[in-house]
């Protein structure tokens, strides 16, 4: 999504729609709010500590006054002890039971921060691939696969950032700056006026630096899915780039998508550290004010030293913690950016699936009416007025020349699309009115690109619906594919675990494993889409008759260019420029058809 059409929804909008994420660990945050808070009540004690200090060694009679005098008054009364005797082992053990209550309070907050942050992750992450897994093939053809890997990955850790390390900051030094004010009000609420004279100008930084952050953030965001898209067809295309020396190429395109990565961090960087010491200015003016109007009697007056060192000591301490809250700022719009973008992606709608009609096992029977079909963006149709019926456990063979629209027609009967025009029925009924599992649960596909997973041979074949299968049905699958032969082979046989994409094995074991997935599901339609392209001459005969005994009773579309394998088909369909002009038996299309002829004549001739 591009910086001009991204919608301007508000902040706080934004943001609540991230807490409501909090929710379901609230009791881990509100366990984050208690360790922040008594963090924060510790940084007050040790400042009131000085005032205890310094007034005991002045012998002054304003001691009781004090927050940790008075404590230490009520739980260890002084007697006849003087007050340099008494502060002697009194302020040594508050200062030690302050510390290590301050630091349980850091632990606690940072901590139980941390469970809420990770689980918010967790819980965003799972929601976002759940959304894609359900996503129509729509999205898909509008986002590209790195894009989509980077808001999983990237983007969720921003928003992460947004969760946990901008709450956490929030809250600690958040409460940490509220209770030094509430003590320095009561000290001398006058004197604490001078602290507010600079809060507008904190606020106006911060609000001028936040308005960066989220720019740079949005551009951050989209050059790491740059990155990641073209780090990831390279790595999955190593081969390809050697044969035809594309490496320099591709390094080319990869430092480019990284350099603007760079230079937009770099400007995001110089925005946050021309903003710390901007603020630290403020302050220090700030400070330099306290300490002139210190020194005025009439302020001074009823003020011991003691309780000036402690509000000293209390406004020193504000320094780190306001800091603090203005670097937040580029974690939050860091995060809102990556939240904008993914909550963008959570919306997407699922496939859509209006059909209500439940469907246990269809007859076989396919009716295509007059169907048109355009991909989104395209002015010429893929597809145009195409009709087609399939009976019943007959099998009907595609063919045409690349870009006639035959994987366009597998893609419409398979609803990953809808028509344009035109209708698809199966067993009399238009697809639409089935519910959509139970309608693809009557498919099994075979096509040219295999798609394996990194895990065992047997989850690859007893895959989705079938993972329950039996040992002995998977295994009487594999064989029916003659795929038994190199699984026997496998150091663990069905238990083998394959590589990614099924790495360590060659096109045909691939193939053949994806034969097997399709034997072991059982579908009373059966598609073929080049499912032998992959296999040598004899196992493709072998394969060619397992094939042909599994389709006596399925309903079969097979998709090939070489004419061996639709040669025994039932009839064959002549698709061209998204029209089919011709259809009938092969020996009658080869006397009627030239485009099937000339087909037929080069793909004898290649072989």
């Amino acid at each position: 999504m591009t910086e001009q059409n991204r919608m301007p929804g508000g902040d706080w909008a934004l943001y609540r729609r991230l807490l409501a994420y909090v929710l379901p660990y609230s009791w881990a945050f509100l366990l984050s709010v208690a360790g922040f808070l008594v963090y924060s009540l510790g940084s007050v004690l040790l400042a009131d500590l000085t005032q205890f200090l310094l007034d005991s060694l002045g012998q002054a009679p304003e001691i009781e006054l004090g927050l940790v005098s008075a404590a230490a008054h009520w739980f260890w009364p002084p007697g006849d002890k003087d007050a340099l005797d008494y502060a002697r082992v009194a302020v040594p053990v508050a200062a030690v039971v302050i510390s290590l209550g301050r630091a349980l309070g850091f632990f606690v907050g940072n901590y139980y921060m941390n469970v809420v942050a990770r689980s918010v992750v967790h819980d965003l992450r799972v929601q976002l691939f759940e959304v894609m897994m359900t996503a129509p093939r729509r999205y898909y053809d509008e986002n590209a696969g790195g894009q989509l890997l980077s808001k999983i990955t990237f983007n969720v850790e921003q928003v992460s950032g947004a969760a946990s390390d901008a709450l956490k900051a929030l809250l600690r030094e958040g409460l940490t700056v509220i209770a030094l004010v509430s003590y320095m009000l009561y000290l001398n609420w006058r004197l604490t006026l001078v602290f507010f004279a600079v809060a507008p100008a904190i606020g106006l930084v911060v609000m001028v630096v936040g308005r960066h952050f989220r720019r740079y953030s949005r551009r951050i965001q989209d050059s790491m899915g740059s990155v990641t898209q073209v780090s990831g067809e390279s790595l999955g295309a190593f081969d390809v780039l050697r044969v035809f020396s594309a490496t320099r190429q591709q390094t080319e395109r990869f430092t480019e998508a990284s350099r603007f990565n760079r230079n937009q961090s770099l400007k995001l960087a110089f925005v946050q550290a021309v903003s710390t010491p901007v603020i630290q200015t403020l302050l220090a003016l700030a400070l330099g004010a306290l300490f002139w109007f210190a020194l005025d009697p009439t302020l001074m007056s009823g003020f011991s030293a003691g309780s000036l060192v402690a509000f000293i000591t209390a406004a020193a301490q504000m320094g780190k913690p306001i800091r603090t809250l203005s670097g937040v700022q580029s974690i939050i719009q860091r995060g809102l950016a990556a939240a904008e973008d993914i909550f963008e992606q959570i919306d997407t709608p699922p496939e859509p699936d209006r059909g209500t009609t439940p469907l246990q096992r269809a007859r076989g029977e396919l009716e295509v009416e007059r169907l048109s079909f355009r991909y989104p963006g395209s002015d010429d149709y893929a597809l145009e007025n195409v009709s087609l019926h399939l009976a019943p456990g007959e099998t009907v063979a595609l063919v045409g020349r690349s870009g006639s629209g035959k994987s366009t027609l597998v893609q419409l009967l398979l609803r990953f699309y809808a028509p344009d025009h035109g209708e698809v029925r199966l067993d009399d009924l238009i697809v639409d009115e089935y519910r959509l599992a139970d309608y693809r649960r009557q498919f099994a596909v075979v096509s040219q690109s295999i798609n394996l997973f990194s895990d065992t041979i047997r989850n690859n074949i007893a895959f989705g619906e079938t993972a329950d299968a039996s040992y002995d049905a998977v295994l009487s699958a594999a064989r029916g594919a003659h795929a038994i032969e190199f699984i026997e082979q496998q150091p663990n046989g069905l238990d083998t675990v394959l590589g990614d994409g099924g790495a360590g094995l060659s096109g045909g074991q691939k193939q053949r494993l994806a034969i097997a997935r399709a034997l072991l599901k059982d579908a009373p339609i059966l598609i073929l889409d080049e499912a032998t392209s992959a296999l040598d001459t004899e196992s493709e005969a072998f394969i060619q008759d397992a094939l042909a005994t599994f389709c006596q009773q399925r309903t079969t579309l097979v998709i090939a260019h070489r004419m061996s394998t639709i040669e025994n088909a039932d009839r064959v369909v002549v698709l061209d420029g998204g029209r089919i002009v011709a259809s009938g038996p092969h020996q009658q299309l080869l006397a009627e058809s030239p485009l099937y002829a000339r087909l037929h004549k080069q793909d004898w001739a290649e072989s």
